[in-house]
C-alpha cells in the first residue's frame, strides 16, 4: 500500500518523431560532394573521422576541398583496425573535438569502413548528447551493413559492439567508385553481409547472387549495384519495422552468434565477413540438425559458401567448448542461454509472431561443430 504522504508525477513524453534519411548509390559521390554537402550541413563547421588508411586515399583530399570551399574543417583519424574501435579511442576523438569548437550542430562526417562508421557514430550519439552525422562507407561491408540502420557501438575486453547507442544518420553516401581500391577478400567480406541478409529475406537475391557470382566479385556495375540496393533495402525495411532490435531486427544477426566467437577466440583476426560467413555455415547446420532446414537447401548453402573457399576446415583449431563458451556472451542471449536465428528454407526464418531468435540447446550447438569437424 502507497504511503499516505507520498506523491506520484507522471511524465507523459509526447510521440516520437517520424526520422527519415536517404541512401545516395552513385558513383563519384566523394568527388562531386559540392552536390549534397548543403543538404546535411547546418554550419559551415565539419568534422571528418576516418582511419590514417581511408585519411589518406580520400580523406585528406576531401578535407583540403571543402578547406578551400570555405568549410571550417578538421580531419581526425586515429590507426585503422578492430583494436582502435575501443572507448579510449573515443575519448580521443572527443577531445579534439572539443579543442576544434565542435556543438552539436557540427556536421560530423563518419568517412571510412565499418570500424569507422561505428566509431564516429557512436561518438556523434553522445557529443553534447547527440549531434548530426552523415556515413560515406568506403567499403563493401560498410555499404551493406554497419552504415545502415543506426547501430553504433565499440568494443570492449568483453566482446564485440556491447557499449553503443543507435544514433541514426541524416544521410548515408555511397559511392561505388571507392570500392574499386579495394582488395578482392574485402570485396568478399562485404558480400558475406549481403549473403546474410538474402539467406534470411530473399531468396531470389540469393540466386541471383550464386548466378552473378564472378561479376559481382569484378564489381561490375549493373549486377554489383543491383545486389547493394537490394541488400541495403530489405535491411532498411527490418530496421523501419523494428530500429531497436526487439524483435525482427535479430533476423540481421544470423550467422553473428557464431561469427562474434570465432572473432574473439582469433583476436579479431578473422575479418568480421568471412566470421559471418563460418557462422553462416555452423547456424544453418544447427537449423538443419533441428529439423527446420532441409538437406538439400544446406547443401546448396554449403556449395555457395565453398566456392568462397568458405569449408568446415576453417574451424580447425577452434575448441568446441571454447566456442560454445564465447557464444554464449553475445548480446542476444538471455540468462546465458544461446539464442539464434534459424533458417527455415533460403530465404525464410523461423518465425513466430515476428519472433525470429529462439533458445537452441547446446548440445545441438555442439553436434552442428563436430559434424562439421568430421
Amino acid at each position: 500500500m502507497a504511503n499516505s504522504q507520498q506523491i506520484n508525477l507522471q511524465v507523459n513524453l509526447p510521440a516520437k518523431v517520424a526520422h527519415h534519411y536517404p541512401i545516395v548509390i552513385e558513383p563519384e559521390l566523394l568527388t562531386n560532394w559540392q552536390n549534397w554537402i548543403k543538404d546535411y550541413a547546418d554550419t559551415k563547421k565539419v568534422i571528418i573521422i576516418s582511419d590514417d588508411n581511408v585519411a589518406k586515399l580520400y580523406g585528406q583530399n576531401f578535407y583540403a576541398e571543402l578547406s578551400a570551399a570555405g568549410y571550417q574543417c578538421q580531419l581526425l583519424d586515429f590507426e585503422a583496425g578492430e583494436a582502435s574501435k575501443s572507448a579510449s579511442t573515443k575519448l580521443e576523438l572527443e577531445e579534439k573535438m572539443f579543442a576544434f569548437g565542435c556543438d552539436r550542430h557540427t556536421l560530423c562526417v563518419a568517412l571510412g569502413g565499418g570500424v569507422v562508421g561505428d566509431l564516429a557514430g557512436f561518438t556523434a550519439a553522445t557529443y553534447m548528447r547527440g549531434m548530426n552525422y552523415i556515413q560515406i562507407p568506403t567499403s563493401l561491408l560498410a555499404m551493406i551493413d554497419s552504415s545502415v540502420g543506426g547501430k553504433t557501438a565499440v568494443n570492449t575486453s568483453y566482446g564485440k559492439n556491447i557499449i553503443g547507442a543507435f544514433w541514426q544518420p541524416r544521410a548515408v553516401i555511397m559511392d561505388t567508385e571507392l570500392l574499386k581500391t579495394l582488395p578482392r577478400e574485402q570485396v568478399i567480406n562485404g558480400f558475406f553481409e549481403a549473403i546474410k541478409i538474402f539467406l534470411t529475406l530473399d531468396a531470389e537475391q540469393f540466386n541471383f547472387c550464386c548466378t552473378n557470382l564472378i561479376a559481382i566479385l569484378n564489381l561490375e556495375h549493373t549486377p554489383l549495384v543491383q545486389m547493394i540496393s537490394q541488400a541495403v533495402a530489405l535491411k532498411a525495411h527490418v530496421v523501419e519495422v523494428d530500429e531497436q532490435e526487439q524483435n525482427l531486427r535479430m533476423i540481421l544477426n544470423f550467422g553473428h552468434t557464431v561469427a562474434h566467437a570465432i572473432e574473439k577466440l582469433s583476436n579479431y583476426k578473422v575479418l568480421h565477413g568471412y566470421a559471418v560467413a563460418i557462422g553462416m555455415l555452423v547456424e544453418a547446420k544447427i537449423a538443419e540438425i533441428s529439423g527446420l532446414l532441409s538437406s538439400a537447401d544446406y547443401k546448396k548453402i554449403a556449395d555457395f559458401l565453398a566456392e568462397l573457399e568458405i569449408t568446415p576446415k576453417l574451424l580447425a583449431g577452434y575448441q568446441v567448448s571454447e566456442l560454445i563458451s564465447a557464444m554464449r556472451g553475445d548480446k542476444k542471449n538471455k540468462n546465458q542461454e544461446i539464442v539464434l536465428v534459424l533458417l527455415a528454407g533460403i530465404g525464410q526464418v523461423k518465425n513466430i509472431d515476428n519472433k525470429v531468435a529462439f533458445n537452441v540447446d547446446e548440445k545441438v550447438i555442439e553436434a552442428a561443430f563436430n559434424t562439421l569437424l568430421v
